[in-house]
């Protein structure tokens, strides 16, 4: 078809759509139209009463309710003409229409943009956007714990010691990466769930600006009935107390002092603490016998005991100092009473007269949470190291050498116990001023100490130490006395470039301030031992290399346990002579500038190490390019 016939066709549509509307408006909308002018004639009404209308035979000229306006007829004519004016414009007329330029639908973009900012602008405050990611925290009633940008040599036994200190443990999990992952990916993500939400908002706020490691909200997960890992603070209010010898193992008062358990009533003031089972075999297996007991009266339980008195798993019958037969004859006792199963009064109770008090078990709710007293000894700062927990600290530090095992494992400890950190780095600190300290267990000591302050630093825990640092600059006077008690310059230069290793290392993560690392550094110059001057020299001794060397070692009294220079720099060492080694002779003299110019300085030989490290991992780093070539 041509335009002309479309354009044609077109309108012959719009007029037929005009018409319909036309005619709907007549038929629904004008009164007068839709009820033309019809007469109508009265006919006869019968009443009730009898009575005769004279009205009959008359013309009956009913009134409109609804009086048709003018106004009405404005407006369809209003509404038809719209209709007809709403046809698109005639695609002629847009021909001369002008193009808008690159500048203009530019200004119109610009100012489109500045109407939708102000609107957002105007509905951010109203709107409550949802959680994004998992550290927004989007359900409320999640106790998952998702934590990212750990590290590849972190277990999950690790976690859980961890985060098992702020609360009962449901679940661990770290996303081990498969396949090819494994030699790309540089760190693991995992997942923490705790049985209560309030013990998990506490990690969350005190481990929320780790540098090792990000901690944010993760998705709800199932709560099992018992959790994997129950903190030790915890676990001893559920467990029984230690065998005293008495009935029912009563515990005798606090003020006890071992001359009052020859009173006849002694047994009165002692009470028996009461427990549940924390084994569910045989805690069902109790629960069952309890059953029977309580139905078939004390004949059933002397049948059982004369039935099973070789199965082990009946020993609480018999055994009566037991948790598991104190718990058995307080459940008889209970449901005897009217306890429920489940649910039973706990006041305090005697069960005999003259009898101890018994007190009811508390039955274990982790979903409530770790008490409130518990949560104060958890805490990170103020706690102080038990008695066996010190002994154990201080033989792990006399065991010190200087293997990473031997400190990795005091510094574990040290980790595992960081409720009591200032404790145990104050007895690291003791350990470090003691005199009597041979240069190898100092050295080693000092790693401890660095690698304990710099975990620290990591997570953000304000020490004792930091308002004190004076005893920083008290444990490097006594590492200068040792320094300066070598008398062998060989083992000077490797003792003091251990040292210096530390201190550079601090200087470069900022783990103390730096004026105090400034006075610390100077402790470590290269003072030369005085040499006492002897005539080695002799007629009867002949002057050849085997007999200086002998005379210039009586002046050296070091043990091999003294020898602390590192593999990487001991080669290089033997190369260069030292002055205490060299022997004058007779006849030739050198000159001392001379032989200052020409040695070897520590720092240098630093140097020079790191770059020989330097290129063998630039070789190290081609071949293993070349190889990816020649497998691809």
């Amino acid at each position: 078809m041509s335009k002309r016939d479309l354009e044609r066709k077109r309108k012959e549509e719009q007029e037929a759509t005009a018409h319909v509307f036309k005619d709907f408006i007549d038929t629904f909308q004008n009164v007068s139209a839709c009820a033309p002018n019809k007469t109508f004639v009265r006919s006869e009404i019968l009443y009730a009463d009898g009575q005769n209308c004279n009205q009959m035979g008359q013309i009956y000229n009913p009134k409109p309710l609804i009086k048709q306006s003018k106004a009405k007829e404005v407006n369809t004519a209003i509404e038809c003409a719209k209709l007809l004016k709403d046809a698109p414009l005639d695609k002629v007329s847009k021909k001369f229409e002008k193009p808008k330029s690159n500048l203009d639908l530019l200004k119109e973009e610009i100012k489109q943009r500045h109407l939708e900012r102000g609107e957002k602008d105007r509905i951010k405050d109203e709107l409550e956007l949802p959680a994004l990611s998992y550290f927004d925290g989007g359900d409320p009633n999640s106790t998952n714990l998702f934590i990212t940008n750990l590290s590849p040599k972190i277990t999950e036994s690790n976690l859980m010691v961890e985060f098992g200190m702020y609360g009962p443990l449901a679940s661990v999990k770290i996303m081990w990466p498969r396949g090819d992952d494994k030699s790309f990916r540089g760190s693991h993500c995992g997942f923490v769930a705790f049985m209560s939400r309030k013990d998990a908002e506490r990690a969350l706020l005190a481990n929320k600006h780790r540098d090792d490691m990000r901690v944010g909200w993760g998705k709800s997960v199932e709560i099992p009935t018992h959790p994997i890992y129950i903190p030790n603070d915890l676990l001893k209010l559920y467990l029984p107390p230690l065998q005293t010898g008495l009935p029912f193992n009563a515990q005798p008062p606090e003020n006890y002092q071992g001359k009052e358990i020859e009173d006849e009533h002694f047994l009165e003031k002692c009470s028996v603490k009461v427990t549940v089972p924390l084994n569910k075999k045989q805690l069902m297996l109790i629960h069952r016998m309890v059953e029977f007991v309580v139905r078939e009266g004390p004949m059933f339980e002397a049948f059982i005991m004369n039935q099973e008195i070789r199965n082990s798993d009946y020993s609480f019958l018999f055994d009566y100092q037991s948790p598991l037969h104190i718990y058995y004859r307080w459940k008889v006792f209970s449901i005897l009473n009217g306890d429920h199963q489940k649910s039973w009064r706990l006041e305090p109770f005697r069960m005999f007269k003259g009898g101890s008090i018994w007190l009811p078990p508390v039955a274990p709710d982790y979903t409530k949470g770790m008490p409130e007293e518990l949560i104060k000894n958890t805490n990170v700062q103020g706690g102080q190291l038990s008695e066996n927990q010190c002994a154990r600290l201080i033989g792990l530090i006399r065991e010190l050498t200087l293997n990473r095992t031997s400190v990795a494992e005091a510094m574990v400890f040290c980790v595992n116990h960081s409720g009591a950190i200032d404790d145990a780095l104050e007895i690291i600190l003791e350990s470090l001023t003691n005199p009597d300290t041979r240069p190898v267990k100092k050295i080693a000591r000092m790693y401890l100490f660095s690698d304990v302050v710099t975990n620290c630093r990591i997570r953000k825990v304000k020490l004792k130490l930091d308002d004190n640092l004076k005893e920083l600059e008290t444990v490097f006077d006594s590492m200068q006395d040792c320094y300066l008690k070598l008398s062998c310059a060989h083992d000077r230069d490797n003792f003091r470039y251990r040292i210096q290793r530390v201190i550079t290392y601090w200087t470069m993560y900022n783990v103390f301030p730096r004026h105090a690392l400034q006075k610390v550094d100077d402790y470590f110059t290269d003072t030369p031992v005085p040499i006492q001057e002897e005539d080695n020299s002799s007629s009867d001794e002949p002057l050849d290399g085997a007999s200086l060397l002998k005379r210039s070692m009586k002046h050296n009294d070091i043990g091999p346990e003294v020898q602390v220079a590192p593999a990487q720099v001991k080669p290089r060492l033997k190369k260069s002579i030292d002055l205490e080694y060299f022997v004058p002779s007779k006849w030739d003299t050198v000159d001392p500038e001379e032989v200052e110019a020409q040695a070897m300085s520590t720092e240098k030989l630093y140097y020079m190490e790191a770059e020989n490290q330097l290129k063998e991992t630039k070789k190290k780093h081609k071949r293993r390019s070349k190889s990816k070539k020649l497998h691809r």
